[in-house]
């Protein structure tokens, strides 16, 4: 950063309405309208204040239907002034604290409104809270490794868990998620961890708007849908991982010899007509250009809960992992 833009910055931050949004916003992104709740201002001059700050490159703004919400821009997060701020926010002062509370208490609205829209509209099992969490998080440990991910992205990030056991590996997360209420129920639980450096899109799986290459890990959970949009879906998710980048797919995948039993009823967003298997997924992504790496299925009745890791032939390791045999092959 120049001696221009740090001036820019510094005389920015040099007011106390402004100094107070800087750190409502170390919780994540909100609206201007949940930020005019916090601060106890009129919109139009909180509006102003945000101005000002983005004007200074410290917060980035996008819209989603009738809301504005601001965040603090990756390049500020990384630099002193948020440093400045996160210390600011966590001592005593008074007006602070007030601040705090107020936004704690609209997040606890937020999730408790979103969670009962959710289970009144009859779609508790979208919640994404998987059968067996702790297991998905192993497999996906062991998949992620223990290095951390510069940029990761969640397509299908539903109540956001996935994306909370993200954040502290990865420098910068983004989940993209199609249901308002999801959405809403997400962020108001990301909120509560106290980090800034993630964003939730209004964005459907086939039509992303990130730029080729933007991530290093891109997790598909349960998002590839009927066998007619896989292909697009794949697509997309392979234009905006990087080279070196890795595909996780967590979806419901038969492995090569499992038979069903005759009483099961597959779930309604396993893939129709036809069901995703170990063999069509893999030669998918062949087609595509990546090779399956790892494959793993989360334990049940039914073993088709499957997560698969996939990369570009140069990227890859020399040895697959298959969860259901333990061994390498």
């Amino acid at each position: 950063m120049d001696l221009d833009a740090t001036l820019r910055q510094l005389n920015a931050t040099a007011e106390v309405s402004r100094l107070r949004l800087l750190a409502a916003l170390l919780a994540g992104e909100s609206t201007v309208g949940d930020l005019v709740t916090v601060l106890e201002q009129s919109q139009p001059r909180v509006s102003r204040h945000l101005r000002v700050l983005s004007e200074a490159g410290l917060l980035q703004s996008f819209r989603e239907g009738r809301s504005i919400f601001y965040r603090w821009t990756d390049q500020a997060q990384a630099e002193g002034v948020a440093g400045m701020i996160a210390a600011l926010q966590a001592g005593a002062d008074p007006t602070l604290v007030a601040d705090r509370r107020r936004l704690a208490a609209l997040r606890r609205r937020r999730e408790q409104d979103a969670l009962r829209r959710t289970l009144k509209g009859g779609k508790a099992r979208e919640l994404r809270a998987v059968a067996d969490t702790d297991t998905l998080t192993e497999l996906l440990a062991a998949a992620v490794g223990p290095a951390p991910v510069p940029a990761a992205l969640e397509i299908g990030a539903g109540s956001g868990d996935l994306l909370r056991w993200l954040l502290p590996r990865s420098g910068r997360v983004i989940g993209t998620e199609t249901a308002a209420d999801r959405r809403r129920l997400a962020r108001a639980r990301l909120q509560s961890t106290g980090k800034a450096h993630w964003s939730l899109r209004d964005a459907a799986p086939e039509d992303l708007p990130f730029a080729a290459g933007s991530f290093e890990l891109v997790l598909l959970t349960t998002s590839l849908g009927p066998a007619g949009s896989r292909s697009a879906r794949l697509t997309e998710a392979i234009r905006v991982l990087s080279p070196q980048g890795r595909l996780l797919v967590f979806d419901h995948v038969l492995p090569r010899d499992h038979v069903l039993p005759r009483d099961h009823v597959p779930p309604r967003d396993a893939g129709l007509p036809a069901r995703l298997t170990d063999a069509s997924l893999t030669a998918q992504l062949a087609i595509l250009g990546l090779h399956v790496t790892r494959r793993q299925w989360l334990p049940g009745r039914v073993p088709d809960l499957a997560l698969f890791l996939a990369q570009r032939p140069e990227a890859r390791p020399e040895r697959i992992f298959t969860e259901r045999t333990g061994t390498h092959a």
